[in-house]
Protein backbone atom coordinates (compact mmCIF):
# COMPACT_ATOMS: atom_id res chain seq x y z
CA UNK A 1 0.00 0.00 0.00
CA UNK A 2 1.03 3.36 -0.97
CA UNK A 3 -0.01 6.60 1.13
CA UNK A 4 1.06 9.75 -0.29
CA UNK A 5 -1.14 12.70 -1.54
CA UNK A 6 0.93 13.73 -4.34
CA UNK A 7 -0.07 11.79 -7.51
CA UNK A 8 2.99 11.93 -9.42
CA UNK A 9 4.92 9.83 -6.40
CA UNK A 10 2.32 7.33 -6.40
CA UNK A 11 2.10 6.95 -10.14
CA UNK A 12 6.05 6.55 -10.48
CA UNK A 13 6.18 3.75 -7.17
CA UNK A 14 3.21 1.99 -9.11
CA UNK A 15 4.51 2.22 -12.36
CA UNK A 16 8.06 0.64 -10.98
CA UNK A 17 6.26 -2.27 -8.65
CA UNK A 18 4.68 -3.52 -11.77
CA UNK A 19 7.40 -3.38 -13.66
CA UNK A 20 9.11 -5.47 -10.68
CA UNK A 21 5.91 -8.34 -10.82
CA UNK A 22 4.11 -7.16 -8.65
CA UNK A 23 0.59 -7.40 -9.00
CA UNK A 24 -1.54 -6.34 -5.18
CA UNK A 25 -0.85 -2.78 -5.61
CA UNK A 26 -3.31 -0.12 -3.51
CA UNK A 27 -2.97 3.62 -3.30
CA UNK A 28 -4.19 6.29 -0.92
CA UNK A 29 -4.42 9.96 -1.90
CA UNK A 30 -6.58 10.97 0.85
CA UNK A 31 -4.95 10.52 3.97
CA UNK A 32 -8.00 10.80 6.23
CA UNK A 33 -9.15 7.54 4.92
CA UNK A 34 -5.64 5.85 5.55
CA UNK A 35 -6.53 3.75 8.57
CA UNK A 36 -9.85 2.21 7.12
CA UNK A 37 -7.90 1.30 4.19
CA UNK A 38 -5.54 0.03 6.14
CA UNK A 39 -7.67 -2.01 8.18
CA UNK A 40 -9.80 -3.65 4.89
CA UNK A 41 -7.25 -4.32 2.99
CA UNK A 42 -4.13 -5.49 5.42
CA UNK A 43 -1.28 -4.61 3.52
CA UNK A 44 2.04 -6.38 3.99
CA UNK A 45 4.06 -3.58 3.48
CA UNK A 46 3.73 0.10 3.92
CA UNK A 47 5.06 3.14 1.90
CA UNK A 48 3.56 5.82 3.95
CA UNK A 49 4.66 9.98 3.12
CA UNK A 50 5.50 11.85 6.30
CA UNK A 51 4.06 15.33 4.95
CA UNK A 52 0.17 15.04 4.31
CA UNK A 53 -2.17 17.86 4.87
CA UNK A 54 -5.16 16.86 7.44
CA UNK A 55 -3.67 13.74 8.63
CA UNK A 56 0.36 13.69 8.69
CA UNK A 57 2.60 10.37 8.11
CA UNK A 58 3.09 10.72 12.00
CA UNK A 59 -0.19 10.85 12.54
CA UNK A 60 -0.92 7.52 11.06
CA UNK A 61 2.55 5.64 12.55
CA UNK A 62 1.09 6.93 15.79
CA UNK A 63 -2.71 5.69 15.36
CA UNK A 64 -1.05 1.95 14.50
CA UNK A 65 1.26 2.31 17.17
CA UNK A 66 -1.60 2.78 20.01
CA UNK A 67 -3.26 -0.07 17.97
CA UNK A 68 -0.03 -1.96 18.34
CA UNK A 69 -0.74 -3.01 14.26
CA UNK A 70 1.75 -5.52 12.93
CA UNK A 71 2.07 -3.48 9.87
CA UNK A 72 3.85 -0.87 12.15
CA UNK A 73 7.23 -2.54 11.83
CA UNK A 74 6.80 -3.48 7.68
CA UNK A 75 6.44 0.84 7.16
CA UNK A 76 8.95 2.59 4.27
CA UNK A 77 9.11 6.13 4.70
CA UNK A 78 8.76 8.22 1.89
CA UNK A 79 9.80 11.69 2.52
CA UNK A 80 12.16 14.93 1.54
CA UNK A 81 13.45 15.86 4.94
CA UNK A 82 17.00 14.93 5.40
CA UNK A 83 17.62 16.16 9.15
CA UNK A 84 17.99 13.09 11.85
CA UNK A 85 14.60 14.78 13.79
CA UNK A 86 12.05 13.48 11.39
CA UNK A 87 14.39 10.47 10.96
CA UNK A 88 14.47 9.73 14.45
CA UNK A 89 10.91 10.81 15.19
CA UNK A 90 9.59 8.13 12.36
CA UNK A 91 12.28 5.57 13.70
CA UNK A 92 11.05 6.19 17.29
CA UNK A 93 7.21 4.72 15.68
CA UNK A 94 8.58 1.91 14.28
CA UNK A 95 9.43 2.52 10.53
CA UNK A 96 11.88 0.19 9.14
CA UNK A 97 13.79 2.41 6.72
CA UNK A 98 12.73 5.52 3.75
CA UNK A 99 12.77 5.89 0.85
CA UNK A 100 14.33 9.33 0.20
CA UNK A 101 12.67 12.00 -2.93
CA UNK A 102 13.91 11.77 -5.57
CA UNK A 103 13.60 7.86 -5.83
CA UNK A 104 16.03 5.74 -6.83
CA UNK A 105 14.10 3.14 -8.63
CA UNK A 106 16.94 0.03 -7.79
CA UNK A 107 16.79 1.12 -4.16
CA UNK A 108 13.17 1.33 -4.06
CA UNK A 109 12.74 -2.09 -5.15
CA UNK A 110 15.14 -3.76 -2.96
CA UNK A 111 14.38 -2.27 0.00
CA UNK A 112 10.34 -3.64 -0.66
CA UNK A 113 11.63 -6.89 -1.80
CA UNK A 114 14.03 -7.10 1.19
CA UNK A 115 10.84 -6.24 3.55
CA UNK A 116 8.69 -8.48 1.68
CA UNK A 117 11.14 -11.29 2.54
CA UNK A 118 10.87 -10.22 6.00
CA UNK A 119 7.07 -9.83 6.77
CA UNK A 120 6.93 -13.67 4.69
CA UNK A 121 9.45 -15.22 7.27
CA UNK A 122 7.25 -13.58 10.36
CA UNK A 123 4.01 -15.06 9.17
CA UNK A 124 6.12 -18.42 8.59
CA UNK A 125 7.50 -18.03 11.95
CA UNK A 126 4.27 -17.32 13.48
CA UNK A 127 2.20 -20.09 11.54
CA UNK A 128 4.98 -22.87 13.02
CA UNK A 129 4.43 -21.57 16.30
CA UNK A 130 0.58 -21.76 16.00
CA UNK A 131 1.23 -24.92 14.75
CA UNK A 132 2.81 -26.29 17.67
CA UNK A 133 0.24 -24.59 20.23
CA UNK A 134 -2.00 -26.72 18.39
CA UNK A 135 0.11 -29.60 19.48
CA UNK A 136 0.48 -29.08 22.48
CA UNK A 137 -2.69 -28.18 23.28
CA UNK A 138 -3.93 -31.40 22.13
CA UNK A 139 -0.49 -33.82 24.30
CA UNK A 140 -1.77 -31.74 27.01
CA UNK A 141 -5.65 -32.92 26.19
CA UNK A 142 -4.50 -36.52 25.79
CA UNK A 143 -2.45 -36.49 29.15
CA UNK A 144 -5.64 -35.03 30.91
CA UNK A 145 -7.30 -37.36 29.90
CA UNK A 146 -5.30 -39.98 30.82
CA UNK A 147 -5.23 -38.94 34.09
CA UNK A 148 -8.71 -38.83 34.66
CA UNK A 149 -8.80 -42.26 33.17
CA UNK A 150 -6.21 -43.41 35.65
CA UNK A 151 -8.21 -41.43 38.79
CA UNK A 152 -11.50 -43.01 37.52
CA UNK A 153 -10.05 -46.86 37.53
CA UNK A 154 -8.56 -46.01 41.13
CA UNK A 155 -11.92 -45.20 41.95
CA UNK A 156 -13.58 -48.25 40.64
CA UNK A 157 -10.94 -50.06 42.50
CA UNK A 158 -12.05 -48.70 45.54
CA UNK A 159 -15.36 -49.78 44.99
CA UNK A 160 -14.78 -52.96 44.61
CA UNK A 161 -13.38 -53.28 48.08
CA UNK A 162 -16.50 -51.19 49.15
CA UNK A 163 -19.88 -49.78 47.13
CA UNK A 164 -19.90 -46.87 49.90
CA UNK A 165 -17.03 -46.15 49.99
CA UNK A 166 -17.06 -45.61 45.65
CA UNK A 167 -20.31 -43.16 46.31
CA UNK A 168 -18.18 -41.30 49.28
CA UNK A 169 -15.39 -40.45 46.70
CA UNK A 170 -17.81 -39.28 44.00
CA UNK A 171 -19.27 -36.91 46.64
CA UNK A 172 -16.03 -35.84 47.96
CA UNK A 173 -14.48 -34.96 44.31
CA UNK A 174 -17.83 -32.58 44.01
CA UNK A 175 -17.97 -31.18 47.36
CA UNK A 176 -14.09 -30.16 46.92
CA UNK A 177 -14.18 -29.16 43.36
CA UNK A 178 -17.46 -26.68 45.11
CA UNK A 179 -15.18 -25.36 47.95
CA UNK A 180 -12.11 -24.70 45.52
CA UNK A 181 -13.71 -22.63 43.15
CA UNK A 182 -15.85 -20.73 46.20
CA UNK A 183 -12.32 -19.94 47.26
CA UNK A 184 -11.75 -18.34 44.30
CA UNK A 185 -9.25 -20.82 42.60
CA UNK A 186 -8.36 -20.82 39.08
CA UNK A 187 -10.63 -23.30 37.01
CA UNK A 188 -8.40 -25.43 36.02
CA UNK A 189 -6.88 -25.99 39.07
CA UNK A 190 -10.33 -26.99 40.96
CA UNK A 191 -11.02 -29.44 37.96
CA UNK A 192 -7.02 -31.04 38.76
CA UNK A 193 -8.29 -30.67 42.58
CA UNK A 194 -11.38 -32.49 42.08
CA UNK A 195 -9.68 -35.85 40.79
CA UNK A 196 -7.04 -35.51 42.78
CA UNK A 197 -9.71 -35.39 45.86
CA UNK A 198 -10.70 -39.00 44.65
CA UNK A 199 -7.57 -40.22 45.65
CA UNK A 200 -7.45 -39.24 49.42
CA UNK A 201 -8.51 -42.63 50.50
CA UNK A 202 -6.59 -44.80 47.98
CA UNK A 203 -4.38 -46.55 50.95
CA UNK A 204 -7.10 -48.27 52.00
CA UNK A 205 -6.99 -50.84 49.52
CA UNK A 206 -3.68 -52.49 51.72
CA UNK A 207 -6.03 -52.32 54.98
CA UNK A 208 -6.75 -55.44 56.21
CA UNK A 209 -10.82 -55.95 55.16
CA UNK A 210 -11.55 -56.78 58.91
CA UNK A 211 -10.61 -53.55 60.46
CA UNK A 212 -11.77 -51.73 57.05
CA UNK A 213 -14.91 -53.20 57.19
CA UNK A 214 -15.24 -53.84 61.15
CA UNK A 215 -18.79 -53.82 62.18
CA UNK A 216 -18.07 -51.38 65.43
CA UNK A 217 -15.87 -48.81 66.45
CA UNK A 218 -12.01 -49.65 66.31
CA UNK A 219 -9.76 -50.80 68.92
CA UNK A 220 -6.64 -48.12 69.81
CA UNK A 221 -4.06 -51.15 67.82
CA UNK A 222 -6.36 -51.48 64.88
CA UNK A 223 -7.09 -47.19 64.99
CA UNK A 224 -2.75 -46.96 64.20
CA UNK A 225 -3.43 -49.68 61.68
CA UNK A 226 -5.98 -47.75 60.11
CA UNK A 227 -4.04 -44.91 60.36
CA UNK A 228 -1.53 -46.30 57.64
CA UNK A 229 -3.81 -45.94 54.65
CA UNK A 230 -2.39 -41.81 54.37
CA UNK A 231 1.47 -42.75 54.04
CA UNK A 232 0.20 -45.95 52.02
CA UNK A 233 -1.97 -43.85 49.85
CA UNK A 234 0.78 -41.43 49.46
CA UNK A 235 3.53 -43.99 48.39
CA UNK A 236 1.33 -45.18 45.82
CA UNK A 237 0.81 -41.70 44.28
CA UNK A 238 4.37 -41.12 44.61
CA UNK A 239 6.90 -40.17 42.21
CA UNK A 240 4.31 -39.07 39.71
CA UNK A 241 5.31 -36.11 37.33
CA UNK A 242 1.84 -35.27 36.93
CA UNK A 243 -0.42 -32.27 38.56
CA UNK A 244 -3.09 -34.82 39.38
CA UNK A 245 -1.25 -37.36 41.03
CA UNK A 246 1.29 -34.91 42.55
CA UNK A 247 -1.59 -33.18 44.28
CA UNK A 248 -3.17 -36.68 44.83
CA UNK A 249 -0.08 -37.56 46.99
CA UNK A 250 -0.06 -34.29 49.34
CA UNK A 251 -3.85 -35.44 49.85
CA UNK A 252 -3.51 -38.67 51.13
CA UNK A 253 -0.89 -37.98 52.98
CA UNK A 254 -2.13 -35.15 54.76
CA UNK A 255 -5.57 -35.27 54.65
CA UNK A 256 -5.86 -36.22 58.52
CA UNK A 257 -3.74 -33.63 59.55
CA UNK A 258 -5.68 -30.84 61.88
CA UNK A 259 -5.31 -27.31 62.28
CA UNK A 260 -4.23 -27.35 65.53
CA UNK A 261 -1.34 -30.04 65.28
CA UNK A 262 -3.10 -32.70 67.03
CA UNK A 263 -3.98 -35.04 63.46
CA UNK A 264 -1.81 -37.58 61.74
CA UNK A 265 0.36 -38.74 60.43
CA UNK A 266 2.75 -36.02 60.41
CA UNK A 267 1.02 -33.47 63.26
CA UNK A 268 1.03 -30.74 60.76
CA UNK A 269 -0.11 -27.63 61.72
CA UNK A 270 -1.86 -24.60 60.54
CA UNK A 271 -0.90 -23.62 57.08
CA UNK A 272 2.13 -26.25 57.06
CA UNK A 273 -0.91 -28.48 55.78
CA UNK A 274 -1.00 -28.29 52.16
CA UNK A 275 -4.21 -26.06 51.21
CA UNK A 276 -5.64 -29.13 48.79
CA UNK A 277 -5.70 -31.32 52.46
CA UNK A 278 -7.01 -28.81 53.58
CA UNK A 279 -9.98 -28.26 52.01
CA UNK A 280 -10.41 -32.16 51.50
CA UNK A 281 -10.21 -32.53 55.48
CA UNK A 282 -13.34 -30.23 55.76
CA UNK A 283 -15.07 -32.17 52.95
CA UNK A 284 -14.19 -35.47 54.91
CA UNK A 285 -15.69 -34.81 57.73
CA UNK A 286 -18.78 -33.87 56.72
CA UNK A 287 -19.38 -36.55 54.48
CA UNK A 288 -18.57 -38.90 57.16
CA UNK A 289 -20.88 -37.53 59.55
CA UNK A 290 -23.94 -37.46 57.07
CA UNK A 291 -23.29 -41.19 56.27
CA UNK A 292 -23.87 -43.85 57.84
CA UNK A 293 -21.35 -45.84 59.34
CA UNK A 294 -20.78 -49.40 61.60
CA UNK A 295 -20.58 -47.77 64.55
CA UNK A 296 -23.11 -45.03 64.38
CA UNK A 297 -26.15 -43.48 62.00
CA UNK A 298 -26.34 -40.66 59.53
CA UNK A 299 -26.06 -37.33 61.50
CA UNK A 300 -28.48 -34.96 59.93
CA UNK A 301 -27.04 -32.16 57.89
CA UNK A 302 -27.99 -28.57 59.79
CA UNK A 303 -26.24 -30.83 62.82
CA UNK A 304 -23.24 -31.87 60.92
CA UNK A 305 -22.82 -28.37 59.63
CA UNK A 306 -23.25 -27.01 63.48
CA UNK A 307 -20.28 -29.73 64.09
CA UNK A 308 -17.82 -27.99 61.09
CA UNK A 309 -18.79 -24.63 62.50
CA UNK A 310 -16.92 -25.49 65.89
CA UNK A 311 -14.21 -27.06 64.87
CA UNK A 312 -13.20 -24.24 62.86
CA UNK A 313 -9.70 -22.84 63.71
CA UNK A 314 -9.98 -26.49 65.37
CA UNK A 315 -9.78 -29.80 63.22
CA UNK A 316 -10.27 -27.09 60.18
CA UNK A 317 -8.91 -23.96 58.31
CA UNK A 318 -11.39 -21.38 59.02
CA UNK A 319 -10.77 -20.12 55.73
CA UNK A 320 -12.08 -23.05 54.28
CA UNK A 321 -14.72 -23.92 57.07
CA UNK A 322 -15.95 -20.27 55.71
CA UNK A 323 -15.76 -21.26 52.04
CA UNK A 324 -17.47 -24.65 53.12
CA UNK A 325 -20.72 -23.01 54.70
CA UNK A 326 -20.96 -20.53 51.78
CA UNK A 327 -21.90 -23.43 49.19
CA UNK A 328 -23.56 -25.56 51.46
CA UNK A 329 -26.72 -25.56 49.90
CA UNK A 330 -25.02 -26.90 46.69
CA UNK A 331 -23.06 -29.39 49.20
CA UNK A 332 -26.34 -30.85 49.77
CA UNK A 333 -27.72 -31.22 46.34
CA UNK A 334 -24.44 -33.42 45.40
CA UNK A 335 -24.91 -35.07 48.78
CA UNK A 336 -28.41 -36.50 47.48
CA UNK A 337 -27.24 -36.90 43.93
CA UNK A 338 -24.92 -39.44 45.24
CA UNK A 339 -26.87 -40.65 48.73
CA UNK A 340 -28.52 -44.04 46.26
Amino acid sequence: MIIDDIRSNTLLLEKLFRMEGHEHISVIHDSTKALEAIEKEDPDVLLLDLSMPIVSGFDIMLALKARNHPLLHSILVITAYHDTEHRHRALQLGASDFLTKPFDPREVALKVRHLLETVRQRKLHEKQNLRLEVMLMEHTLQISELQEEYVLRLIQTMKHRDNETGRHLMRMSHYVYEVAKQLGLEEGFCNKLKHASSMHDIGKVAIPDEILLKKGRLTPEEFDIMKQHTIIGAELLSKSKHEVLILGEQIALSHHEKWDGSGYPNHLKGEEIPLEARIVAVCDVFDALTSVRPYKPAWPVDKALEEILQQSGVHFDPTIVEAFCEVSTEIVKIRNMWLE
